[in-house]
């Protein structure tokens, strides 16, 4: 029976053991994720340097931050759908991109996307007249 209660300790200790360096383990881990998030979200970087790569970007009517996201990602204006919708969330153009068709650059950090996408930059290609309410005939 005293070598049974042993044998019982030695597992419920080792249990205990993995159990623990399986948590330290996860909170190293995701530790490490929400630093290099946190850090890209305020340390933004382009993707590519110099004068980069020019596209032709459309802003539909409605579309979401993540739809954005998505788009920019697939024409390669940014490398990470997620960091750019946590950039977008914690910048001051949050849910003020307009419609429109926008020349965007390689060269340009999210934030400067941004920029010209909410109209808060000259060098904005075309954009809506939806939002001065005239038409393009100047009336």
């Amino acid at each position: 029976m005293n070598l049974r209660k042993i044998g019982l300790g030695l597992l419920d200790a080792t249990v205990k053991i993995v159990f623990v360096i399986i948590v330290v383990m996860l909170i190293m881990r995701y530790s490490r994720l929400a630093y290099n998030y946190g850090y890209h979200i305020f340390n933004q970087t382009a993707v590519s340097s110099g004068t980069g790569r020019t596209v032709t970007f459309k802003v539909g009517n409605g579309d979401s931050a993540a739809t954005i996201a998505d788009n920019l990602s697939s024409v390669g204006l940014i490398t990470d759908k997620t960091l750019f919708r946590l950039q977008e969330r914690f910048s001051e153009y949050h849910g003020k991109e307009k419609p429109g068709t926008y020349e965007l650059s390689t060269a340009m950090t999210p934030d400067e996307m941004l920029a010209i996408m909410s109209g808060g930059s000259d060098t904005e290609e075309g954009g809506s007249d939806a939002e001065s309410g005239e038409d393009s005939n100047g009336g």
